[in-house]
């Protein structure tokens, strides 16, 4: 009995299957794709932007179809023009197709760089080399480079499926060949088709080369001093970087005809005769003067430059500063010397200063440990079971204020208003209502009817005076509650929230047939709430069509197709729910801070966005990473981008109603203007509404690049000074967050010693020291503070101070300690707290009754001329997880003293030293069950 063994499938009979199993997975891709790309116009014409759709779709259109065509073309010509097979032939079509198809997804993502190329302008600055206007590298370097590599791929799709029909002709014409030699190898594989791609490529890599030139303007040069941009060796004498690319270009032509010459003779010779000599003696001698002007700049930079440096690199040194200081828009802060005067001030005068008064004790920020911590923190982190550092106004909002299990609070950010014509500053947070996406499968959230349809909205904020706290050390609240209660006028508002930060990959639905939404629980059961019918926000649901649509796009058929509860003609859907998602669907060229916070404007609840323009090809100026991956603020993170110029020049608010998109230019940029006429309709054409104009804060990503990363190098302004790194700074750090149950001692450690933050306040401009603030006289102005110390030292060595308010708006100052004072710095001033000894004695007394000790923010408060530190201590008990602050500690000039209250420390200065031993006269320890969470009569800002 014989056994008949599997016979392997005939080629053609596998390509079929293949063939229809891709083309049938493109088609799928192609099904799934139409969804998105339909509820994306909708979402533009839902926002009056329908314009910006369709001006990005004509320019992905036009590259897709110019891609898939030449792609296209260069795999299937060549193969359809030397193939004998049949079946290669027929694939030939098909493979082309999938290859383009391919190449035009992928050239259409570059629709950005060639809408920049068509509509780019002037920097009206030019490089110091080239001489070429900046806008030159920004707007038409990218996308040539973007066309070379292009067509770079081409010529290897060409050459490929050329060597293959050639491969296949010969196989069908001689079958009974002997092993042919290399040479006979490669002549019968030539074609006119393979010599001109390969001379395609050849002479797009020559161009490439050359163009290679302008790329030493942001090359990393940093071993010589000259951190990013061409230096000495590049630009000097004949054998300079810059002539070695022009030679290599030039080799790389002359290569290319050699090469190109030896393919022709041997394809029409068909390899049986060799090649002749002297090409190869050409190509050896190019390569021969390529290699030798390359060694003849090594020995130069060893032998004669790098021996006579910095002097020789100064004048680069300096290119690179002043590019840099641009790029960063640095080149404008004003310098101010600050020395504290000889003398100190007495206890009145820091109480009127209007900068202690408004002192925001009450902290405005959450700040988290970056994410995997650092091995230092890490047991800290596994003690508390969260990378929060230091947070306490968000849990006593959470305590007191989410008021229901559904609602939660995800970050505390400060703001200001006018109130009765004074300026105020609040700790504020928005009672959202948190998606699936966000909090996982809660019970009120596991249905479709309840997620989309009933539970569609956060109600209102929280609000607390940030320099104003009751006798039990809590917050005083101006709104609060549910339904939200006002203290003021100014902050009875619109509370619905339907665009959040917690609000990711999630939707909702309105005016929907038969239901209506919930709006609050009462005492009694719950009031109900009606989208306005009148409205237009959000995407209409008026067709089978569009159900289809959505239920595709959202992942939900049955509901979508079959519901009853949609209306076709009042029922609107609501997507991209967050405010960084929606300015980010609108405007993807922004770089956004990934940290909005809301305000109240006009009635009504708007969301903050901060948006920069970027690029990495400002010439000479260091790249740095915009983007904190510290930063756990945002539920919805930014991708950080590489850059080397940036500009504060978009401010983004979102409705958080009914989630309308303003985009404001507050900047003369060059990039924001070239945007600004690809999209017309894209910025505002009115002004900033003064509500909105009064909230605008600086992006502290934004800030923290330029001084943590930049500013604290390129401040040395002189070049050998900068050279020799004689100056650098170092952001300041501070104690902060909890001391931990359990720790029975009161100081700092490694586990809590952490970056200073760059904070907001009320600034007095009469406090700063003289010659800072270009106007007698003034209101406080909101403005943002980082100090800086000495690199490997603890000393202050500068504030650097952002105003933030309408007229002020991005001015930069940095007081400067002159080099040989000492000021003590903020982590000093952490220090005479800890050496207190009877303070230290109360905080030990609180942890063995099983209290946790936060210690919160140092404020750095300048008064007079002067610096005061402040620093509010807070315990949390067991029995009630609420922090309260129970001390306030103050530094003055070496001094510390602490009370209960923040004035009365700041009237202990003036009461002379204490004895040895003797102690404060501090409040006896109660546990938070004996206090409770009453209210009671409010410490307010130390008055005049």
């Amino acid at each position: 009995m014989s056994t008949v063994l599997p016979a392997i499938p005939h080629p053609a009979t596998l390509w079929r299957s293949l063939c229809y199993w891709l083309w049938a997975l493109f088609l799928i891709l192609l099904v799934a794709a139409v969804p998105d790309f339909i509820v994306d116009s909708w979402f533009f014409d839902s926002l009056g932007k329908s314009e910006i759709f369709w001006t990005n779709l004509r320019m992905q259109a036009l590259l897709f179809v110019v891609g898939a065509l030449s792609a296209g073309l260069f795999t299937t010509v060549p193969l359809r023009r030397s193939a004998r097979s049949p079946l290669l032939r027929t694939a030939s079509v098909h493979v082309g197709s999938w290859i383009g198809l391919f190449a035009g997804w992928l050239l259409s993502g570059h629709y950005q760089e060639f809408l920049l190329l068509l509509h780019g302008g002037d920097f009206g600055r030019t490089d110091p080399v080239f001489h070429h206007d900046i806008g030159f590298y920004v707007f038409t370097l990218p996308a040539w480079r973007t066309i070379l590599i292009g067509v770079t791929g081409l010529a290897i799709l060409g050459g490929a499926s050329a060597v293959v029909g050639r491969y296949d002709q010969i196989k069908v014409r001689e079958t009974d060949l002997v092993e042919p030699s290399l040479w006979r190898k490669v002549g019968r594989l030539s074609s006119m088709s393979l010599v001109t791609c390969v001379v395609l490529f050849g002479l797009t890599q020559a161009v490439r080369t050359y163009l290679a030139r302008y790329g030493l303007l942001v090359a990393n040069n940093e071993a010589s001093g000259v951190r990013s941009g061409a230096e000495f060796l590049d630009l000097e004498g004949f054998f300079s970087t810059l002539n070695f690319i022009t030679v290599s270009a030039m080799v790389e032509v002359g290569l290319v005809a050699v090469v190109g010459g030896i393919l022709v003779h041997l394809s029409r010779r068909g390899g049986t005769r060799g090649t002749p000599r002297w090409p190869w003696r050409v190509g050896f001698a190019l390569l021969g003067v390529e290699l030798l002007f390359f060694v003849s700049l090594v020995v130069r930079d060893h032998v004669f430059v790098s021996p006579n440096e910095p002097n020789i690199q100064l004048p680069y040194i300096q290119r690179h500063m002043d590019a840099t200081l641009a790029g960063y828009r640095l080149d404008e802060v004003r310098t101010i010397p600050w020395l504290p005067p000889a003398t100190g001030h007495t206890a009145q005068t820091i109480l009127s200063s209007a900068t202690v008064q408004n002192a925001p004790i009450l902290p405005g920020w959450v700040s988290h440990l970056e994410s995997p911590p650092d091995i230092q923190h890490f047991e800290r982190v596994q003690a508390a079971g969260s990378t929060m550092i230091y947070g306490p106004m968000l849990q006593i909002f959470a305590q007191e204020q989410q008021l229901r299990p559904y609602y939660k609070f995800l970050s505390v950010d400060g703001v200001r208003y006018r109130v009765d014509g004074e300026k105020r500053m609040y700790v504020s947070a928005v009672r959202e209502l948190p998606s699936r996406a966000f909090v996982g499968p809660q019970e009120w959230l596991r249905y479709w009817g309840s997620a989309a349809l009933m539970y569609t909205h956060g109600l209102g904020l929280v609000m607390s005076p940030a320099n104003q706290i009751d006798a039990e050390g809590s917050p005083l609240y101006e709104v609060q509650d549910i339904p939200p209660k006002a203290t003021h006028s100014a902050f009875a508002v619109e509370p619905r929230i339907y665009f959040g930060e917690s609000l990711k990959d999630d939707y909702v639905l309105t005016n929907v047939r038969g239901l209506q939404e919930f709006d609050h629980a009462t005492r009694q059961s719950r009031t109900e709430f009606v989208y306005p019918q009148d409205a237009v926000d959000g995407i209409p649901v008026n067709s089978i069509f569009r159900r289809v649509i959505f239920a595709l796009y959202t992942k939900d058929l049955t509901a979508f197709l079959f519901s009853r509860f949609i209306d076709h003609d009042r029922t609107r859907v609501h997507i991209h729910r967050t405010p960084l998602r929606r300015a980010g669907r609108i405007a993807p060229f922004l770089f956004l801070d990934s940290n909005p916070y809301a305000f109240i404007a006009g009635k009504r609840i708007e969301w903050m966005v901060n948006g920069l323009t970027t690029t990495d090809q400002y010439p000479y100026a260091f790249r740095e990473v915009l983007g904190d991956k510290a930063d756990e603020r945002a539920v919805e993170k930014i991708q950080e981008r590489t850059v080397n110029y940036a500009e504060d020049a978009v401010k983004v608010t979102v409705d958080a109603f009914g989630g309308n998109v303003h985009f404001y230019r507050i900047a003369d940029d060059p990039i924001v203007a070239t945007w600004a006429r690809i999209y017309p309709q894209l910025f505002e054409t009115q002004p900033m509404p003064t509500p909105v104009a009064e909230q605008l804060t600086y992006p502290l990503q934004w800030f923290h690049l330029q001084f943590d990363d930049i500013y604290k190098r390129y401040h040395q302004r002189d070049p050998i000074e900068f050279y020799n790194v004689e100056d650098l700074w170092d952001d300041a750090d501070e104690v902060v967050g909890s001391i931990g149950r359990g720790f029975t001692e009161f100081g700092t450690t490694d586990q809590m010693t952490f970056s200073y933050e760059g904070f907001n306040l009320l600034l007095d401009p009469a406090d700063l020291p003289e010659g800072s603030n270009p106007e007698a006289g003034g209101e406080p102005q909101f403005a943002m503070l980082m100090p800086f110390t000495a690199d490997g030292t603890r000393n202050l060595r500068s504030l650097v101070v952002a105003f933030q308010d309408p007229g002020r708006y991005g001015e930069l100052l940095n007081l400067r300690i002159p080099q040989g004072v000492f000021v003590p710095g903020p982590e000093q001033a952490d220090a005479m707290i800890d050496e207190d000894s009877q303070v230290n004695q109360q905080i030990t007394l609180w942890v063995r009754h099983g209290s946790e000790v936060v210690r919160g923010h140092t404020l750095l408060l300048p008064v007079a001329g002067d610096i005061l530190y402040v620093e509010p201590l807070w315990i949390v008990s067991l029995q009630n997880q609420l922090p309260q602050i129970k001390l306030f500690s103050v530094v003055y000039r070496g001094r510390t003293t602490m009370a209960t209250s923040l004035q009365e420390a700041i009237r202990l200065l003036d009461i002379p030293e204490r004895e040895e031993g003797e102690a404060y006269q501090l409040p006896w320890f109660r546990a938070e069950a004996e206090v409770g969470p009453t209210r009671r009569t409010p410490q307010e800002a130390p008055q005049p």
